[in-house]
């Protein structure tokens, strides 16, 4: 017996790209799949990031660096939203206005929160090891810890892995120093103004 349900639609690149600025969805296998609202932390710490790695290109002029709302084409089917993006000079001279169609950058970064663990660590890790993201940092603020995977032979490997205070300094980025405490704390409300 024939079910008279409608199919449900399977969205596409050219509808999740047709999305208001400020829709946080992400394409996922034809369905557009609502993100978790990023908590105070994990905005500070993309910012901080964020901050530490725009002023690294602008000193090198090296390339730029975007934020959530660039969105990513994985597939037909899939596209993404990656915390931060980088793309070096020559990529960036290629770059869309709205959308990466093709290509990829030269580092994605996500911070994890508590409903993206599992899918920043495994099915986001494969998307982009498939398009060839060459380098895929996983920051985890629950554990303070910062994963450097870099792609080798189609997979990632972890190139580095550090936790706490250290400082993170990536050879793939010379001259990067990122002490990774300024990640974990936030500025207090209650602390005394300068001047």
């Amino acid at each position: 017996m024939a079910s008279n349900a409608p199919a449900s639609r399977q969205f596409t690149w050219a509808d999740f790209v047709a999305l208001d600025d400020d829709d946080p969805r992400e394409l996922i296998d034809g369905e557009l799949v609502d993100v978790e609202a990023p908590t105070k932390l994990h905005e500070h710490i993309v910012i901080t990031l964020g901050a530490f790695l725009k002023m690294w290109t602008m000193k090198r002029r090296a390339g730029v660096v975007l934020g959530s709302g660039y969105k990513l084409r994985i597939s037909e089917g899939r596209g993404i939203m990656p915390d931060l993006q980088f793309f070096s000079t020559e990529q960036a001279k290629k770059l869309p206005d709205q959308a990466m169609t093709e290509g990829h950058p030269d580092l994605v970064v996500e911070v994890l929160s508590e409903s993206s663990r599992r899918y920043d660590r495994v099915t986001k890790l494969g998307w982009y090891a498939a398009i060839g993201v060459p380098e895929y940092w996983i920051v985890d603020p629950t554990s303070q810890t910062l994963e450097r995977l870099v792609l080798a032979d189609g997979q990632y490997v972890i190139a580095e892995a550090l936790e706490g205070d250290a400082t993170f300094a990536p050879p793939s980025f010379d001259g990067l120093e990122v002490p990774m405490r300024e990640l974990w704390e936030m500025p207090t409300e209650d602390a005394p103004e300068g001047g």
